[in-house]
């Protein structure tokens, strides 16, 4: 009995102490996490499994158009918090990091061919940054760490760093995992002179568990954007001064580094993969009007088209190219939707748009689109007005390729706040098995108290894993 008293009292007094040295502004974010984090969530290392009506249950508040339907049976949802997050909290910090600090996914959610999930967190600073590799096993149930990337690169507490993995993560056929990081803090002349040369690029097996710092393969530059050919082999990286890099992945060969001609400006934050093909798309940003642009890397050469990403026709106006699905779907068009909310087919052969509608309501950003395997159902959650990562009521939407119609699977932001206290923010990351019944979803978020003023505030700290499993009579 005397040895179970004092094992409690040393962990006591070591989370005090530890407690002690937290940032003034850390400190405040633990107690408020503590508070709302009823069930004690972020340190539990399993899955909680719910399933109720009050998935399907439309919030009253919702003051949008309503044309979708919502589901008639409630999905089952299986939700943990990302482990391994360490710190959680920022200790006293001699850099002053405090406004950058927190725990994030930026990045895509990817599929193997063996139907395992890969994702990425980080803790976004700029210096001595934490970023961690996770797979998630459907067939097992388990999420873990399996690359902690600042040890694979070298990083220390005090090395100047990029802050995120922000590019989508790419599988070869061997197994191979393609990864490049990105800034969290803008990079100044400081970075450079304390050694800092650019954005890396690395790997890791999946099957062998190899794992290679690739050093940094475009000097000066960071790298926004990512996007792998498994087929040919081909890695296409943005850079952030509008730079492009095609990398040769099996023969280790650059195919293209450098700008595209013309003027022409890469839109960063987009790079559809026709397959069929083996071309990218994006838009140019030169003239401001959002023409799609291709690059061939057969050929090395770049396209602009005539046609443009379509309208919003509630705003009045088109914007960038925002999401769009991974494959064709069933009618051979890519879905898309541009950053405000514009949902739009796209034939690359054809060099043809054909503007569908908005996404939802007038409107608003999805970061992600995930397709079924049937090429019939597209799945993304729509943001906020502003941006994606704020999402206060947290639908997910489920649209029907043949009929035009929006159908809400559920609705998550209400049931998680109100039974465990936490503020289902918004997601980069989304995808779906392979045999199409259960989504897998990175969501940002915080077990704090939530605000609906979404241009002003958002959900960060806390990022956690959402297992949808849709019933069979809803797919």
């Amino acid at each position: 009995m005397k040895k179970k008293i004092i094992i409690i009292f040393f962990v006591l007094t070591f989370s005090l102490s530890l407690f002690s040295y937290y940032s003034v502004s850390e400190k405040e974010r633990k107690r408020i996490n503590d508070k709302f984090d009823k069930y004690g969530l972020r340190y539990k290392k399993d899955f909680t499994v719910d399933k109720s009506s009050e998935f399907l249950k439309t919030p009253k508040e919702l003051n949008i158009i309503k044309d979708f339907i919502v589901a008639k049976i409630p999905p089952t949802v299986e939700f943990m918090v990302f482990p391994d997050r360490d710190p959680e909290y920022l200790l006293n910090d001699r850099f002053n990091q405090e406004k950058y600090f927190h725990w994030a996914n930026w990045a895509a959610v990817v599929k193997s061919n063996d139907n395992r999930f890969y994702m990425a967190l980080s803790d976004h600073r700029g210096i001595g940054t934490q970023i961690n590799i996770y797979e998630y096993i459907p067939s097992r149930r388990l999420l873990h760490k399996i690359v902690d990337v600042d040890k694979l690169l070298g990083w220390t507490d005090e090395s100047y760093t990029d802050g995120k993995i922000h590019g989508e993560m790419g599988i070869m056929p061997d197994g191979t995992l393609w990864a490049t990081t990105h800034y969290g803090v803008y990079p100044t002349e400081e970075w450079f002179k304390n050694g800092y040369r650019g954005s890396w690029l690395l790997s890791y097996n999946i099957y062998t568990f190899q794992k290679k710092n690739r050093g940094v393969p475009l000097i000066g530059n960071m790298l926004p954007e990512t996007k792998l050919d498994p087929k040919r082999g081909i890695l296409f990286v943005t850079g952030a001064n509008h730079t492009i890099l095609a990398f040769d992945v099996i023969n280790k060969k650059i195919r293209y580094a450098g700008y595209p001609p013309n003027g022409w400006i890469w839109w960063q934050r987009a790079s559809l993969l026709d397959e069929k093909t083996g071309k990218f798309w994006s838009i140019d940003l030169s003239d401001k009007e959002n023409h799609f642009l291709s690059f061939d890397p057969e050929f090395n050469k770049f396209e602009k088209l005539k046609i443009k990403v379509p309208e919003n026709h509630f705003l009045g106006k088109n914007e960038r190219l925002r999401s769009y699905t991974r494959k064709r779907m069933m009618d051979g068009a890519f879905y898309c939707i541009s950053l405000n909310g514009a949902l739009f087919k796209f034939f690359p052969e054809k060099k043809r748009v054909e503007y569908i509608g908005v996404n939802w309501d007038k409107g608003r950003d999805s970061a992600v689109l995930v397709a079924d395997s049937t090429g019939r159902y597209i799945y993304y959650m729509p943001g906020s007005k502003k941006w994606a990562v704020n999402n206060s009521n947290a639908p997910i939407v489920q649209y029907d390729v043949k009929t035009g119609k929006k159908k809400v699977i559920a609705w998550l932001g209400d049931f998680y706040y109100k039974k465990y206290g936490y503020w289902v923010g918004g997601t980069y990351g989304l995808n779906i098995t392979k045999d199409d019944s259960t989504l897998v979803i990175a969501i940002n978020g915080a077990f704090r108290k939530r605000t609906e003023d979404l241009r002003k505030d958002s959900a960060y700290g806390t990022p956690t894993l959402f297992v949808v499993h849709i019933p069979k009579e809803e797919r």
